[in-house]
């Protein structure tokens, strides 16, 4: 299959001036690139790189894929029920591989294929509107996922879905409609799901949430939705293999890495936008700010020094945002390294018609196409930013697939790891989420958590001068 390609000329100072990344920068930092893809490489399936190996693993699919094949036309519904890395990947995979309008068609323009939602908040009013009034409990598969088992969010969402499948159809049919992705041995999901009977996969130890999107946690609601995991596992695997040489000239992962460093550390410029221009690619915009966020904004480097760095992430959609945001990156600082999605041949063309001849403005737009105008609009942006003297690069996918979904998820992954050797940061950790999350269990009551609710309860009053 045809590979994804990534542009970046355009953040070099020879194209756009003396606020681009200097050629040099990068033959110098060429050896620590490839000692960055040595040690991934090395290491890879070690500690917490698992996720290197999920494009070449085959039991669990095998699985997930006979799982497929037996509630085909079962169900209307599937309620996934995670958060964070337990939903970002499979939103950005429905966006990307079913019709956009997915949801909203009836059983046979989706070819049977059920609906789809993804609960990736407790918003009460959400979740009422959803349990009450559009899924039909006794058509609806519930998918809980949480490796822990102790994500507030997730299991209260769990508890609320246990009750009302028990309560509607009886506890013997629990397991007709409850499906549990979590850790293999350990954790508070794990035990429930064994005492029920319930379906069950597992995330590996080695594999973090926000790298999971090519594991269970993905691939079985895409496989009960009719997406092909084969070629989204085969596209991961093809940019494994691109993303193993040692030089950064040929491997974009990288040079991607390197590019972000080097504008962050270099230029001052530690500002990550990522701007596709295909609807259906909106929400991978979402899961690359989850994934570069929690995984590059760290406060201490490995040796425990405090460093506070990171780049920050930023999602825009294109067209869309060339009418909101584009004109503070065209004028504003230049913090910025922009990232554009194209795609080279889009599933449809759609004719603009012919009409309006004699109005000058628009009559020239009539016989052409849509989809020449969003790859306009995308040349257009990049040329407006370049000889602004703003750095921008391109990534081009042959077309939306899933095989090109797979390599896209892949070469974000791994140069997400490969910065983290350039900042010497742990890449995999998360304590500033972490500590949010003992906040919750002590304002929750959880038992163990006393000492931080007592402290909580001890804070410093606000000022009612600044309560307005």
């Amino acid at each position: 299959m045809p590979n994804i390609r990534v542009d970046c000329n355009e953040v070099l100072a020879n194209r756009i001036g003396i606020n681009g990344i200097k050629p040099d920068w990068l033959k110098k930092i060429e050896p620590k690139a490839k000692e960055a893809i040595k040690v991934l490489q090395k290491n890879r399936g070690k500690e917490m790189t698992g996720w290197f190996e999920l494009p070449h693993e085959k039991e669990q699919v095998k699985k997930i894929l006979a799982s497929a094949r037996r509630k085909r036309g079962k169900y209307e519904d599937i309620v996934v029920l995670g958060i964070g890395g337990s939903a970002l990947g499979t939103i950005a995979l429905r966006s990307a591989l079913l019709h956009p309008y997915h949801n909203m068609l009836d059983r046979q323009m989706r070819k049977g294929q059920p609906r789809l939602h993804i609960m990736d908040n407790i918003d009460p009013v959400s979740m009422e509107h959803l349990f009450e009034d559009v899924i039909d409990i006794h058509k609806t598969l519930f998918v809980v996922i949480s490796k822990s088992g102790a994500t507030a969010e997730t299991m209260s969402q769990f508890m609320l879905a246990f009750e009302l499948v028990e309560s509607c159809l009886g506890e013997r049919n629990l397991k007709k409609h409850l499906v549990a992705i979590t850790d293999a041995d350990k954790g508070f999901l794990r035990p429930i799901a064994e005492e029920l009977g319930l379906e069950s996969y597992f995330i590996n130890d080695d594999v973090g949430g926000r790298f999971s999107v090519l594991s269970p946690v993905g691939l079985l609601p895409a496989a009960l939705c009719g997406m092909d995991v084969r070629a989204l596992l085969t596209g991961a695997a093809q940019m494994d293999t691109r993303c193993k040489t040692a030089s950064l000239y040929k491997n974009p992962a990288a040079m991607y890495a390197a590019i972000h460093y080097l504008a962050d550390t270099n230029l001052k410029a530690p500002l990550s936008v990522m701007m596709p221009y295909a609807s259906g690619l909106k929400d991978v915009a979402d899961w690359y700010c989850q994934l570069w966020a929690e995984s590059l904004g760290k406060a201490r480097n490995r040796k425990g020094k405090v460093v506070n760095v990171g780049p920050t992430p930023i999602k825009a959609v294109g067209v869309t945002d060339q009418h909101s945001q584009v004109q503070l990156y065209t004028e504003g600082p230049y913090d910025k390294v922009v990232t554009f999605i194209g795609v080279d041949k889009f599933n449809l063309k759609l004719p603009i018609p012919q009409v309006f001849k004699e109005v000058e403005g628009i009559g020239y737009l009539g016989g052409q196409n849509f989809n020449k105008l969003m790859e306009a609009e995308r040349r257009a942006t990049q040329i407006a930013l370049s000889d602004a003297g703003r750095m921008n690069l391109s990534i081009t996918l042959p077309k939306i697939d899933a095989n090109s979904l797979g390599q896209l998820f892949f070469l974000f992954e791994v140069a997400t790891a490969i910065a983290g050797e350039f900042y010497d940061i742990d890449a995999y950790n998360q304590p500033g989420v972490e500590a949010g999350k003992i906040a919750t269990y002590a304002l929750m009551g959880r038992k163990g958590y006393e000492k931080e609710a007592k402290k909580i309860a001890g804070r410093k009053a606000a000022d009612k001068k600044y309560i307005l």
